[in-house]
């Protein structure tokens, strides 16, 4: 297996996990960060999509009881379904490895997945949806419900982008910063601080691909600077998640969107922080609980050193 590639690799993996709707791989280790060195070791992130969580975590604890310490084992084994959705509706096992690679799991519903992805119910996995991702097994339903996610993150950084002469690279960044507003690590500096910008840059063709000026959003110069088409964007706030739409139209009132982008922006701002504090928080707390004390001290510890660096 040290032949194969790291995409191959983690279809190997996935060979031996139980049924699964689908598979996303995400992070350095698929999508490229500047800053990290070509030889160093990269945890593997993936999210498995199931139909039912409980019965996946019975099931893999007959087939991989390698993959959970002490305090998982009992967690996952006696949890109900209810407990194991709570917060964002993910559960996480880190620091299994097979073969030469490490991995972090997170195994969560995919009813779950689609309502993140239609309403940003916490914006959990609506988030990391709109970022670079590998799809080694592919559900038609999420893929399409990914398409009105991003379409709506692209219209939010739009509204959000507050500079003079923006560029691409700046919109990328703005796409890349929505899942972490409000976000428990960067309360505590405990995430990169330059991850954003890595995000943006590395990820640069990506986002051509997925965010590009065949919107009719925006056009792009010789320069990469953008010029903001605002009111076809404004005619995209209709699409938006109906519990965001209902913000926005709270502050705006009786003035037309033209009139009121600050208020907007303010909206989107305190919308996200909202939810996405309050799911990351949740899943903190659960995480040591899947990943269990020890593994969870040593993860918080990793991403301290990370969120410390200049």
């Amino acid at each position: 297996m040290q032949d194969l590639n790291i995409r191959d690799r983690i279809k190997e993996f996935i060979k031996t996990l139980p049924d699964v709707k689908s598979v996303k791989a995400y992070g350095s280790s698929i999508a490229y960060q500047s800053g990290y060195k070509e030889n160093e070791k990269k945890q593997v992130d993936l999210i498995v999509i199931v139909d039912d969580i409980k019965n996946f975590y019975k099931e893999n604890l007959k087939k991989n009881k390698y993959m959970y310490k002490f305090t998982p084992k009992i967690y996952f084994k006696h949890a109900k379904a209810d407990t194991l959705k709570k917060a964002a509706g993910i559960c996480y096992t880190t620091d299994i490895n097979y073969g030469i690679d490490t991995y972090k799991m997170g195994v969560i519903e995919k009813v779950d997945v689609l309502d993140d992805l239609l309403n940003w119910k916490t914006f959990y996995i609506a988030g990391r949806f709109q970022k670079e991702m590998y799809t080694p097994v592919e559900d038609k339903e999420i893929e399409k419900a990914n398409i009105v996610n991003k379409n709506n993150a692209l219209t939010v950084a739009l509204l959000l982008l507050d500079k003079e002469e923006p560029t691409k690279l700046d919109l990328f960044e703005t796409i890349c910063s929505l899942s972490y507003k409000g976000d428990s690590r960067k309360s505590f500096k405990a995430e990169d601080p330059n991850k954003i910008k890595k995000l943006a840059s590395g990820s640069k063709d990506y986002f051509d691909k997925e965010y590009n000026a065949k919107s009719g959003l925006f056009t792009v110069d010789k320069d990469e600077k953008i010029t903001i088409q605002y009111e076809e964007v404004f005619k995209r706030i209709s699409c938006l998640p109906d519990a965001l739409k209902q913000e926005i139209k709270n502050v705006v009132g009786d003035k037309k969107y033209s009139e009121s982008l600050p208020e907007i922006r303010d909206a989107i701002n305190k919308y996200l922080e909202k939810i996405i504090k309050s799911s990351s928080m949740g899943q903190t707390k659960k995480g040591i609980l899947t990943t269990g004390p020890k593994n969870s001290i040593i993860y918080a510890i990793a991403k301290l050193k990370k969120g410390r660096k200049k």
